[in-house]
């Protein structure tokens, strides 16, 4: 009898952990599907087989030398790196304005940025200064998932705008001012588009902007991949627009992926907004991480020397991945327009595909090659089961032999489910 008692007493302490083990916020976030990939190729990698990363926007780059140097520098000084204000470094707020004005010919008053945790902080921030539990918030139906993740968990709602489930190009194209309703509270995109590489012109980006702040929408400009860009115009920024805020990291163009470093520019004269920002990021980040923060301030230096030469380096494998898909039979209008970033993203429903996800499992067991679902960036699930992501931020060596082995396994009719 004791024993059964003790027994009882064993099951009801696990059913009431299992009870109690997260919140419904907890369990019910979305997963973030790349970072699953990279799980499963690195498992794979460290068995000994030889995998081609192309799953994941990380540049194969190290951060630019001015920048090591100067945190082997700092880590090599007898004193401690302790807390910074919580807004950042003034002389990172300094090299980010002096930034804005070199290559927009934007004035930036460096009270208006924040230096943060990486992007991911600066959605953090933005979507809890800016909405409350159950506004909504324009996000593009192809787009960077964890927007709507985040959203969802802060108890926003993500509305998905300009897409068709029907059209193989839906969610290429950005949405418009047309789409900003009045029931919107927010919009949120980012150009150069993750995952698309789509572009918005100058102009656009004004149009859509202006639209937001006569409508009393606040617009959010993610500007992360800005710079990684190959068209004519160069990368527009909202950060003169009326009451637009920008979010930036050094993690694509400054290849500091792994440093968990970017910025905020808040928009001009909004002293509650500010404040608002600066109490979030006492609390919940404190500061972004000081030794990143110095990094961060060199990497400036190597612009021209190092990071131009990048996207040189990126232009040429976009222009071997599309050359691949082109042979592949793949239908050039079933191809975002990739003009910056550096992803290509293609719908292969017209060859059926309808499961994307076992797509790429079989990939990268048959091959050694990682790619990303389309599941990911998409609000509906069926579109981004025909939809495959692949990056092309490595070596010209290793994308080059990525796509002969793509191009191998999709001849054999291996992508067939």
């Amino acid at each position: 009898m004791l024993m059964l008692r003790q027994l009882a007493a064993s099951a009801s302490r696990r059913s009431a952990f299992a009870r109690y083990a997260s919140s419904t916020r907890g369990a019910g976030v979305a997963g973030f599907k790349v970072m699953e990939v990279l799980h499963a190729a690195n498992t794979l990698e460290a068995t000994g087989v030889d995998v081609l990363h192309m799953e994941v926007g990380q540049p194969s780059s190290p951060a630019p030398p001015s920048a090591r140097d100067a945190a082997a520098a700092a880590l090599a000084a007898d004193e401690a790196l302790g807390y910074t204000s919580a807004n950042g470094l003034p002389n990172v707020k300094a090299r980010i304005a002096q930034w804005y004005l070199d290559r927009h010919g934007s004035t930036v008053d460096p009270d208006r940025i924040v230096v943060t945790t990486g992007s991911s902080a600066g959605f953090v921030l933005s979507f809890l200064a800016l909405f409350d539990a159950g506004d909504k918030v324009g996000v593009p139906a192809t787009a960077y998932p964890c927007y709507r993740n985040v959203l969802r968990v802060l108890g926003a709602e993500p509305v998905p705008l300009a897409g068709d489930p029907s059209n193989p190009r839906s969610g290429f194209d950005f949405p418009t001012p047309s789409d900003v309703t009045p029931d919107l509270t927010g919009l949120i995109l980012s150009s150069p588009s993750n995952p698309t590489g789509a572009t918005l012109s100058a102009v656009e980006l004004k149009a859509l902007a202006e639209t937001c702040a006569a409508k009393g929408v606040r617009f959010i400009s993610d500007e992360i991949y800005h710079h990684i860009n190959y068209t004519d115009e160069p990368s527009a920024s909202a950060v003169d627009l009326p009451g637009a805020l920008v979010i930036n990291s050094f993690s694509k163009y400054f290849s500091m992926t792994g440093w968990r470093i970017g910025w905020m520019v808040l928009p001009k004269d909004d002293a509650g907004l500010a404040s608002a920002v600066e109490k979030l990021q006492q609390n919940l980040f404190i500061n972004a991480p000081t030794v990143s923060q110095v990094a961060a301030a060199a990497a400036f230096d190597d612009v021209d020397a190092t990071l131009e030469g990048h996207v040189a380096v990126y232009k040429e494998n976009r222009g071997v991945v599309l050359a691949a898909l082109n042979e592949m039979g793949v239908d050039p209008n079933h191809v975002a327009p990739c003009g910056g970033a550096f992803y290509v993203y293609a719908d292969l429903g017209a060859f059926g595909v309808d499961d994307a996800p076992g797509l790429c499992h079989r990939l990268l067991a048959d091959e050694g090659v990682a790619i990303t679902p389309g599941v990911d960036f998409e609000f509906d699930e069926a579109v981004g089961k025909r939809r495959i992501r692949i990056s092309y931020c490595g070596a010209p060596a290793q994308v080059a032999e990525a796509m002969e082995r793509l191009k191998r396994w999709w001849a054999a009719g291996k992508y067939k489910s």
